[in-house]
């Protein structure tokens, strides 16, 4: 399995994370050999669905809610999920395809509460807002409040500032950031150095290089100069839930 979903299974299930990794189905790639996403850019996969079945779930929405958190962490993510999440548990729990539906129209009414992990005024107001320095885009995207990126995160933005990222950008983009500590999450110290060392690049290069490319995004929307004008944390939890 990939590195970012091991660590979420240990965190999550401790001393019985194997046994949702038993449950794991092939991803017939080469990499990761399983751990099937439910939704891109977030460490929830498809063996967990089995698993809380196993444990006594028995509607999507406890599932995308409480089992895994895509419902809190992202709408638009939980929705992509949905279809994937009714098909492992109308297997494990032998739903009639009346009930499988009942299921997933109870599901999406349920997530039309919640807003997406960005909703539009909350991006519009980070795509507006003019920086003094480097640690306060750092700052901006930090949007857990964690004091590191993590590599949910860096996809978040690129997504929103128009350069969605494919699993193997992302994961390039984000291992260039994270390549001093390689620990899973980037600091300030690392994002400032990354920063520099794309900022001058010739960006007319032919070659394909996504790290730069997404550098130039975020220096080319997220200006620096001026006065620092409301980010996106000051608008409050409530926008960030929708």
């Amino acid at each position: 399995m990939s590195q970012t979903v091991a660590e979420h299974l240990a965190r999550t299930y401790g001393g019985r994370a194997m046994e949702v990794c038993e449950l794991s189905k092939p991803t017939n790639q080469q990499w990761p050999r399983f751990g099937n996403a439910l939704a891109p850019n977030y460490p929830y996969i498809d063996a967990e669905v089995s698993f809380a079945c196993r444990e006594y779930a028995c509607t999507i929405e406890d599932v995308l809610s409480r089992r895994t958190r895509l419902a809190f962490l992202n709408k638009d993510a939980a929705l992509a999920a949905l279809p994937r999440v009714a098909d492992i548990m109308a297997k494990e729990l032998g739903w009639s395809s009346k009930i499988k539906e009942e299921q997933i129209i109870a599901a999406e009414l349920y997530l039309e509460s919640y807003g997406g992990r960005i909703p539009n005024k909350a991006a519009s107001h980070l795509r507006n807002a003019t920086y003094t320095s480097v640690r306060d885009i750092f700052n901006a995207i930090d949007m857990d409040g964690t004091g590191y990126l993590d590599r949910t995160e860096v996809g978040e933005i690129a997504a929103i500032l128009g350069l969605p990222l494919s699993e193997e950008q992302l994961t390039a983009a984000f291992h260039k950031m994270d390549q001093a500590s390689e620990d899973g999450r980037v600091s300030i110290e690392e994002f400032e150095a990354w920063w520099r060392e794309h900022e001058h690049k010739n960006m007319t290069s032919s070659s394909i290089d996504d790290n730069k490319e997404l550098q130039a995004v975020l220096a080319k929307t997220l200006r620096i100069g001026g006065k620092t004008k409301q980010d996106i944390k000051e608008i409050g939890p409530g926008a960030l839930l929708g």
